[in-house]
């Protein structure tokens, strides 16, 4: 029996590895109805419960620790119970799905910690759409927008196609080092490193995953040493 069958009994008997390619298949549609379940949950009323096709299951409720030890403020982000199992082998067996109606959406809450609760998004998309080109793109964007625009083009051109082996051959780090602030190139490296350590925690075990993080960060720390050694200014 999968974990899938353990969660929902109508998938026993259903081999894994087409429920994994189906999920692959429906992760976009599955991301939209987050998305819509997250604008709902922070309190937006110009969305109806009739324009999520697809229902999460939970909601994990993530505590943010300010700088004073009482003061803490909540992040609810909603997930499908199915993907999280898929991806995520740290995370506890959650308990039954959430009740959705036509005049109140009810959804469990599950207290989730990771070190980086506001980092979260990007973790959560990336395994609902499997778009390693997006996430790549998400994590240096700030950092693309200083560079030449004939350059900017041709990333828009290869990026969505290109294989995560060639990234490196797009000579990137010294684009960046001569057009991107040092700030912006650190805070970058940063929310690398915060992605890095919440998908640690959470277990994920996604071998393009970490390749995006990793060239990420080494495009950043090399932009960042051309930048330190060259003298291109702050």
């Amino acid at each position: 029996m999968s974990e899938y069958s353990l969660m929902h009994d109508e998938l026993e008997g259903i081999p894994a590895p087409f429920i994994v390619d189906t999920l692959r298949q429906l992760g976009s549609e599955l991301w939209e109805s987050i998305r819509l379940s997250k604008r709902l949950l922070d309190g937006d009323s110009t969305i109806e419960l009739s324009s999520i096709i697809l229902p999460p299951s939970h909601v994990f409720a993530l505590s943010i620790q300010e700088n004073l030890p009482n003061d803490s403020s909540m992040i609810l982000w909603p997930i499908h119970d199915i993907i999280i199992a898929s991806h995520c082998s740290r995370v506890s067996s959650l308990p039954s799905s959430s009740i959705i109606t036509s005049n109140s959406p009810t959804f469990n809450a599950v207290p989730l910690s990771v070190p980086y609760p506001s980092s979260l998004r990007l973790i959560l998309r990336y395994l609902y759409t499997q778009d390693t080109a997006s996430l790549f793109h998400s994590l240096l964007a700030p950092c693309i927008k200083h560079s030449p625009k004939h350059f900017r083009r041709h990333l828009s051109r290869v990026i969505p196609r290109i294989s995560i082996v060639k990234f490196p051959n797009l000579k990137l780090p010294t684009i960046l080092a001569k057009h991107c602030p040092t700030s912006i190139l650190s805070s970058r490296l940063q929310l690398v490193r915060r992605l890095w350590e919440n998908a640690m925690a959470l277990g994920i075990e996604d071998a393009q995953l970490w390749e995006v993080l990793k060239m990420a960060s080494n495009i950043l720390v090399h932009a960042l040493q051309i930048r330190r050694y060259i003298g291109y200014g702050i």
